[in-house]
């Protein structure tokens, strides 16, 4: 198999930040829509920027109001609620002492992001990120990943990847945005199975489909 280049997801995939994420949407339903929706429907939103979540779930509210009481509340309430998951970093760095390199493609701010990274103790672990700060166009366009293995191997600004690099490269996600990045981008996806459900008809009927499920995250390993 011969990978080289692993690119993470974070929510859900490296931190299970799940809980504090649907606790944080229900608040925000309840305050501008007036009532919470079911756990699967906020989940199948895992994965989505921010403002278009807010633009399906509620779109008569305003979208800056949304966001700001969503992430006060998610700051205020985070306390106890966020993890890394188990394995997590055993695997990342056995993949560094192996000669991997390390990549995380979130849709999450930079910011926040690397709030948990200090948080968790979790910097030394990664060798390049993007964050929704640096792309213009979100998961499932491919831009994520291009743009974090161009980090990872040193060729930013390049117009193509050699298709060696693409080969090299895999992404290891929780939701159908992480594997659609993936599929456009022309790299191998991972689905993980230690995060919450996840709707494989939805995903399918999205058009994308992972070239490998695991269910711990030591079975990366054998994609090196």
């Amino acid at each position: 198999m011969g990978k080289k280049y692993f690119i993470f997801d974070f929510d859900g995939t490296l931190c299970n930040t799940n809980d504090i994420i649907v606790e944080s949407w229900q608040a925000a339903l309840e305050r501008f829509l007036g009532h919470t929706l079911p756990q699967r429907e906020i989940e199948a939103t895992f994965g989505e920027v921010l403002v278009h979540t807010i633009g399906k779930l509620i779109p008569d509210a305003p979208v800056g109001d949304v966001v700001d009481y969503y992430r006060a509340y998610q700051n205020e309430h985070q306390q106890g609620k966020v993890y890394v998951f188990d394995g997590i970093r055993e695997v990342l760095t056995s993949l560094r002492e192996h000669g991997c390199l390390i990549g995380v493609a979130t849709s999450r701010t930079t910011y926040s992001f690397l709030n948990y990274m200090r948080q968790f103790d979790m910097e030394d672990l990664v060798d390049a990120y993007v964050s929704m700060n640096d792309v213009t166009s979100h998961k499932p366009d491919p831009e994520s990943v291009i743009v974090t293995l161009r980090k990872l191997a040193g060729i930013e600004g390049s117009d193509e990847l050699p298709e060696e690099i693409l080969r090299e490269a895999v992404m290891i996600g929780d939701t159908k945005y992480d594997i659609g990045c993936a599929n456009n981008a022309g790299v191998d996806s991972v689905l993980v199975g230690w995060s919450h459900y996840i709707d494989e008809e939805d995903m399918a009927a999205a058009g994308f489909e992972p070239a490998y499920r695991i269910s711990e995250p030591a079975q990366l390993l054998d994609l090196i």
